[in-house]
This record gives C-alpha cells, structure tokens and sequence, in this order.
C-alpha cells in the first residue's frame, strides 16, 4: 500500500478562523479551525527578530518562501530556529514565514513535525509550483500504521490551513512560479548526451558495492554506473507526474519505455509504475529525469544507507 494518496473525491464544508493578535492586516496571522488541533502562524520573514520569541521552544514544521522558492524545515524550537534563520545569508530570499504547530496542547512533538516535512516536501515537489531548496534530507521515518494514519490526517488538515494562511507552496490557482536559471556549463555539457538513445531490456548485473540509489521523495530505484552510460535495474520506480520545467525529450523518452512494454503499473497506486526491465540511459542525470519527472541532476544517485523494501500492492 502507497504511504501516500490522491484523494480527488469532495471534500466537505469546512470554515477556519484567522486572528490578528496584532492588528492590521499583513502581519502576523493565527489560522486554525474548530476540527482540527493545528495552529498555521503566518507573518512576513522581516518580523522573524520579533515574533520568534512569542513561538517559544515547540517543536513546528515551517515553510521560509518567496513567490519563486520555498524551503521546508522542522525543528524541536521554533523561536529559536526561526532565528537563527534570520541571520542566515541563503535564507534572505524569504518573504513569508508559515509555521505549522499545535493548538492550545502540547500533542505537536518532534516526530509530528519531523513526518510534517517530510510529506509537505514530498506535496512541493510533486506540485512543481516554486523551486524548493534543500538543507538535510527530509527523513523517513519508521512508524506503526496507526501512527501514521492519524498523522495523515495532520497533514491534510495543514495543507488547508496553509492555504488559507496565503502560502502557495502546495497549492495555487496560478501558473508555476519557479525560476528559469541560465544553463550552466555542466547542463551544456550533459546537454550533448540527451540526443543519445537508451537502450531498453539490457542485461542487469551490478558490480558488487556499487549500485546507488535514486534520492527523490519517496521513489524506490537502483542503478549504477556503466561505460556507456548508466544502469537503472528492473523493478525500478517511475513517478508518473512531470514538473513543467523539464525538457521535451523526457516526454519522448517516456514514450519509448511505453512503447516498448519496459514500464508496468502498480495495482493500487497511482502516482508510479515500474520498469519490467533495466533500462541503460546515456547518463546518470538523465536516468534521474526520467525517473523522477523532474529537472534533476546526477546528483539524485546516492549511495545506499539502509536496507528499503520495494513497494509491493494487490
């Protein structure tokens, strides 16, 4: 079963409260509802310095953005992380803050805004809508079905505060807002190798202590390094989803893999298929766009740190 869903049925009626503690109409914002124990604090990154110590030492995920980028941490002290950020030179492209933390209780804890990040990072990218920079990999955490159930259900009920608190990170009635950066001399360089043909159904034997694994969200994938190019072994992940900034050969290379039957749905799950073979691309950067949708790089092709099941559903 997939840790994550797509639930396009109706959602009900719901209403939420936004409090001006003080005043106007710009600054800090308290958006919470009658349902669920969240508290969405809203307020423009230039108050940081001020409203820092109000948040105290609780544990929060929080959401530092502009129009064009995002980023999504976590921390055990809101006040005190929010302002070391303050100071923080990569940080000054901020505009807004959004902290996600517990209302009226002290239920919001470490693991909660740790599975927070997690998952509001997985939602960002997923939607393509800002550029999302990375600090530490978001982690995944290993917890019992119904912990996680009923920290699904915090995440759906953030997603919607987020919303009403003005942030456009998930979710937004407006066009993609990322940035179109030069090409660097590393992308015209691996520019020359998008033209190359794959080579689908290759013969899959991984040197031994050298297969990688693909770091993105949640897919499940493996590859390693050949000669000519770079091997992503059969039973791979493939998300379905394509961010508007890739290029158009992702599309076509797509097509081929379908073509020749090498990609294979996943019962149950809608957001991946799988490769039903290995599939050797012309480069590790672009085995890592096809597979993610995504403008990635090499990159994305780690080594493995831990043993990781391959998703299994009826």
């Amino acid at each position: 079963m997939s840790l994550f869903f797509n639930d396009t049925t109706m959602q009900p009626a719901c209403s939420s409260n936004v409090h001006r503690p003080m005043g106007g109409i710009a600054g800090l914002r308290e958006v919470h509802d009658d349902v669920s124990r969240l508290t969405v604090s809203a307020f423009p990154f230039a108050m940081v310095k001020d409203i820092s110590p109000t948040l105290g030492a609780v544990a929060a995920c929080y959401i530092l953005a502009d129009h064009g980028t995002a980023y999504i941490g976590e921390t055990g002290n809101a006040g005190r992380r929010l302002g070391e950020h303050s100071g923080d030179a990569s940080k000054a492209f901020a505009r807004e803050v959004y902290v996600i933390s517990g209302y009226l209780s002290a239920w919001f804890d470490k693991t909660t805004a740790i599975y927070l990040q997690y998952r509001l990072t997985h939602s960002a990218l997923q939607a393509g809508l800002v550029d999302i920079m990375m600090g530490m990999r978001p982690q995944v955490l290993e917890l019992p079905n119904h912990k996680r159930a009923s920290l699904d259900h915090v995440v759906e009920h953030a997603e919607r505060l987020l919303f009403d608190a003005g942030c456009r990170v998930l979710r937004s009635n407006f066009a993609s807002q990322r940035r179109k950066q030069e090409p660097s001399e590393t992308d015209m360089a691996m520019a020359a190798d998008d033209n190359r043909p794959m080579q689908i159904d290759v013969m899959d034997l991984p040197p031994l202590g050298n297969e990688l694994e693909l770091d993105y969200c949640d897919l499940w994938a493996r590859g390693y390094p050949v000669r000519d190019g770079f091997v992503v072994t059969a039973g791979s992940e493939v998300r379905s989803l394509v961010n508007q900034s890739v290029n158009p050969i992702l599309h076509t290379r797509r097509a081929e893999l379908a073509a020749a039957d090498a990609l294979s749905p996943i019962p149950g799950i809608q957001d991946r298929g799988r490769l039903r073979v290995a599939v050797c691309f012309p480069s590790a950067a672009i085995a890592g766009k096809v597979l993610t949708g995504a403008h990635v790089n090499s990159g994305v092709w780690v080594n493995r740190r831990y043993p990781k099941p391959i998703l299994i559903a009826d």
